[in-house]
């Protein structure tokens, strides 16, 4: 896929791609009761004349991932009619971004986590610039980062680890000061071979 755009009907060709891409392929679906359901949302935008996505530096608050790169989102709340809301309820509680403000294309793989969740992945489109409203105890910072670093896959360094049986790769992504890696750099990394490569 293009990722990079010379005007505005370029990126709108490629939001309907993207939304076609996700609708015709196979969901990668998970069966493990024992995990914490949860859901983060995938935000793009177009900064820059080129696909982007919106990550948070969580704080060193947070009960779990301190510090770590992650995607607006958490775990189930009892008032959640589905994990769409899960994870849009908590965009806007992170970051302040409202679930009107965001064109959902639809849903990519599931996830687990070596923390316990299983983890359900949202695609939205959101404008650029967005004003952002972040919730202090939870986010650090938030940063847009170019797609292509993860469709090439630009990493840095790459380990392999076991869990549960499974071998896993884990991938680093240095962008400027921020280091993205674990679960976020896996699902982009995934979400680059499976729906950005041409």
């Amino acid at each position: 896929m293009n990722l990079h755009f010379s005007n505005d009907h370029d990126f709108h060709d490629f939001t309907i791609e993207l939304k076609n891409r996700l609708a015709s392929r196979p969901l990668r679906e998970l069966d493990r009761p024992s995990l914490r359901a949860s859901a983060v949302m995938m935000l793009i935008m177009e900064k820059d004349n080129e696909a982007q996505v919106l990550l948070t530096k969580r704080t060193s608050k947070v009960g779990t991932h301190k510090g770590d790169m992650s995607f607006p989102g958490g775990t189930r709340d009892e008032e959640d009619k589905n994990l769409l809301a899960t994870a849009l309820r908590e965009t806007r509680e992170e970051v302040g971004i409202a679930p009107e403000d965001i064109e959902v294309l639809g849903e990519f793989d599931h996830f687990m986590s070596i923390a316990g969740f299983h983890v359900s992945t949202f695609i939205g489109i959101i404008p650029y610039p967005c004003a952002y409203t972040v919730s202090e105890d939870e986010i650090e910072a938030c940063v847009e980062v170019p797609l292509h670093l993860f469709r090439d896959k630009k990493f840095d360094k790459k380990q392999e680890i076991e869990f549960e049986g499974d071998t896993y790769n884990i991938y680093h992504y240095y962008y400027g000061r921020y280091e993205i890696w674990g679960l976020t750099a896996r699902i982009l990394t995934d979400f680059g071979t499976k729906i950005l490569a041409p």
